[in-house]
């Protein structure tokens, strides 16, 4: 769960699939928001996840460790990618407060199902958040 919840991607606020632009046009507004000392917020500070604190060593060593190759496709695989229209669609659920509705949609490509090209991401998204529910069933779904 730490890897999930103390996840760069979430500290940065922005999706694992975030293109280099947008990686740092995100580190620029952080930076600029930190030496004024405003709140950091995001879309994706979803509210089932607890609060996140973004003090500057946390934010530095998050985009340290996006930028290596290496460290971000570890956290992409404990993070939320957004790359076909059903990704958003549960995406924009998740932004909402709607987890329920997110997991109903990814569950839809992936239950009983192969993993694809296709669906891979929903994979990796459900996967995600069955990782933070306290059934043990569901951190097993997760896991697989």
């Amino acid at each position: 769960m730490k890897s999930i919840l103390n996840n760069p991607f979430r500290i940065a606020g922005i999706i694992a699939n975030a293109s280099a632009r947008e990686v740092f046009a995100r580190k620029n507004r952080i930076s600029a928001y930190a030496k004024v000392s405003k709140e950091i917020t995001s879309e994706y500070d979803f509210s089932f996840l607890n609060s996140i604190q973004r003090t500057n060593s946390i934010i530095d060593k998050a985009f340290s460790d996006i930028e290596q190759n290496q460290n971000k496709v570890v956290h992409s695989l404990f993070w939320f990618t957004n790359l076909n229209s059903v990704d958003n669609t549960a995406i924009q659920h998740l932004v909402s407060g709607n987890k329920e509705k997110a997991i109903e949609i990814w569950d839809k490509l992936t239950d009983e199902k192969e993993v694809t090209s296709k669906n891979f991401s929903a994979f990796n998204n459900i996967g995600t958040l069955y990782l933070l529910e306290e059934s043990k069933q569901k951190i097993k779904q997760g896991i697989t």
